[in-house]
């Protein structure tokens, strides 16, 4: 399992409002992840062992678009 916690830039102030968008985006272009943590701010992943290398690259495309989508304007450059 792999996950990853958001926070407000420049804290660690959890963000759970981004951590939605990024869900929300991933779940409308079909890739389902799991949020968690104490304050709804971490998503995590579950692949399979035996993924084939084409949909992990796929899921990770998924994923790194629906991260521009939420959060476009915050993300570092």
């Amino acid at each position: 399992m792999l996950a990853i916690e958001l926070v407000r830039p420049g804290t660690t102030t959890p963000d759970p409002q981004a951590t939605q968008a990024v869900v929300r985006a991933c779940h409308a272009e079909g890739l389902l992840v799991l949020t968690a943590g104490t304050y709804g701010n971490v998503i995590r992943f579950l692949p399979p062992l035996v993924m084939p290398e084409d949909l992990l690259e796929e899921g990770l495309t998924i994923l790194a678009k629906a991260f521009i989508i939420a959060l476009g304007s915050r993300m570092p450059s």
